[in-house]
């Protein structure tokens, strides 16, 4: 199950607060318009902070990437990585000795991200 976490300092707040383990990215977001509220003064967050927030929200679980999901006929999968960053070095390894590939071309790279799922 995919858990969110953030903290304050992640956007730039010199605040020590955090959400570690919620259960959704709506439950993190809730929780933080009533911290906003009471410790930063805020009655809303403005949206460009809200888009701040949400690119700074950090996934814990298990990464998986399967290269069918981007067109790619070769079988490989990654399951349970720890982390994206690790799900995308070993998928960089596995592009260099299997496609013979030395970088990622950009745009695959982005359909790649659009397909990693958090279990």
């Amino acid at each position: 199950m995919v858990k969110y976490t953030f903290k304050c300092a992640d956007v730039g707040m010199d605040c020590g607060f955090e959400i570690v383990n919620a259960g959704s990215e709506d439950e993190l977001l809730e929780a933080l318009k009533s911290h906003a509220k009471m410790s930063h003064g805020l009655t809303s967050i403005p949206p460009d902070l809200v888009n701040k927030i949400k690119q700074n929200i950090k996934k814990s679980g298990k990464y998986y990437f399967a290269c069918s999901s981007v067109g790619m006929d070769c079988g490989f999968e990654i399951k349970a990585a720890s982390s994206e960053q690790e799900l995308l070095e070993e998928l960089m390894a596995h592009a260099k000795m299997s496609h013979g590939l030395t970088s990622i071309p950009q745009d695959t790279l982005n359909k790649i991200k659009q397909n990693i799922k958090v279990m």
